[in-house]
Order: structure tokens, then C-alpha cells, then sequence
């Protein structure tokens, strides 16, 4: 097979596939987007699928990694509120592990083009410095740990660094729990209508992840000075 016939067969099976994801989010969109808004509609739904509720909600993390097409605190809210705190929690890490993976496989096939789908150039290009830090696994540890990071972002760029995918998933499923688990908490608390904790913990995190992006943006800058 001539190199320009494997050309084309990858950007068939490129396009192909971002159809395929993106007729998904369309049609998913609209029905989870009702239910996230009342999650107690949600949780009754969930309850007459058993277990099958579960992967739905790993499956709405897994797109939410890949397409960013919902926020993930609202997936971790409804977890929590469905599930509990540490199903919530295992729900919510597994749909973002298998995101990364999907991620690295299509950026390990595609490359630059599946990126250019999703992000503006110039946001990639302010953290290409990750590309040659010495300490990039202490750093990306550091960014997933602290909620408001824009982790999204970060998980597009690490397939262009040095760090491997097992290095990668280990690291960053252990750094997303504290971020992750206050939004399950919370989504639990709601659902036992405990609501000033519920709105405690939510103030607490949103005061963290301010502080987390206002310091991310910071690093960034003086990186790129």
C-alpha cells in the first residue's frame, strides 16, 4: 500500500469516526442535558437500568473526556446523587481513564488533525513547553490534582510529551480523586437533601478551583514569557 492510499484510508476512517462521536453527543446531548438539570429524574431512570445505569454514566464520562460536549462536574454531581460518593467516584475515574485512552490511540493515529477538531492551536501551543520539562510527570500530577485546571486540555497534549499511557492513566487517576470526590460528595449530599452541606461543599470547591485556575493561568504566562 503506497503511503498516500494509507493517507487517505486513515482520514476516511478519521472522518468516520468523528461523524460517528459527534451524531452520538447530538443525540445524547438534548436527553442528558433534561435530566442533569433535575437530577432526581435522572437517578429514577438510572434505577430501572441496574447496572446498565452505571456504564451510561461511565460512557457520558468517557465522551465528556474525548468531545468536552458537557461539563464533567455535572456528570460527577449526578454520580454522586445516583450512585453515591465512592461509586460516584469509581464511575466517574473509570469514563475518564477510558476517555484518555480513546484520546491517545486517536492523536497516536491522527495526530495534529484530531487535536485541531476540538482546541484552538494557540492554547496547545501555550503549554508545548511540556514537551521538554524535566519535571513533567510532578507537573501534570500537580494540574490534575488542583480542581479548575483545564485538565481537557492537558490530556490532548501529553500524547506529544515523553510520558507513556500507563504512566499517564496513573497519575492522573489518582490526582482527579480529590477533585472528582468533592463533586460526588456534593452529589450525594443532594440527594439526601442535606442542602447546606451540599451547598458548603460547592462553595468550598468553586473557591479551590478559582484559586487553582487563577494560579494555572500564572504558571502559564510565566512559561511563555
Amino acid at each position: 500500500m503506497s503511503k498516500i492510499t494509507e493517507n487517505k484510508k486513515n482520514i476516511l476512517i478519521f472522518l468516520t469516526m468523528v461523524i460517528a462521536m459527534a451524531l452520538i453527543c447530538l443525540i445524547l446531548y438534548k436527553p442528558f442535558s433534561n435530566y442533569l438539570n433535575d437530577p432526581a429524574i435522572l437517578k429514577e431512570k438510572l434505577a430501572k437500568f441496574g447496572n446498565w445505569g452505571k456504564l451510561m454514566l461511565i460512557f457520558a464520562m468517557t465522551i465528556q473526556v474525548i468531545f468536552v460536549f458537557l461539563p464533567g462536574e455535572i456528570i460527577e454531581v449526578a454520580a454522586g446523587f445516583c450512585y453515591g460518593t465512592i461509586p460516584g467516584l469509581i464511575i466517574c475515574l473509570t469514563g475518564s481513564i477510558i476517555g484518555s485512552i480513546f484520546i491517545y490511540w486517536f492523536i497516536e493515529k491522527f495526530g495534529l488533525n484530531f487535536v485541531k477538531k476540538f482546541f484552538d492551536l494557540k492554547k496547545f501551543h501555550e503549554v508545548a513547553f511540556l514537551k521538554k520539562e524535566k519535571n513533567l510527570e510532578l507537573i501534570i500530577f500537580i494540574i490534575f490534582f488542583i480542581p479548575g485546571t483545564p485538565k481537557d486540555l492537558l490530556t490532548y497534549i501529553a500524547p506529544f510529551t515523553r510520558i507513556k499511557l500507563k504512566t499517564f492513566l496513573l497519575l492522573t487517576t489518582f490526582a482527579r480523586i480529590p477533585s472528582v470526590i468533592t463533586s460526588t460528595i456534593g452529589g450525594n449530599a443532594l440527594s439526601n437533601q442535606n442542602y447546606r452541606f451540599t451547598i458548603l461543599v460547592f462553595v468550598i470547591t468553586g473557591l479551590i478551583s478559582l484559586i487553582g485556575l487563577i494560579c494555572y493561568n500564572f504558571y502559564i504566562k510565566k512559561k511563555n514569557l
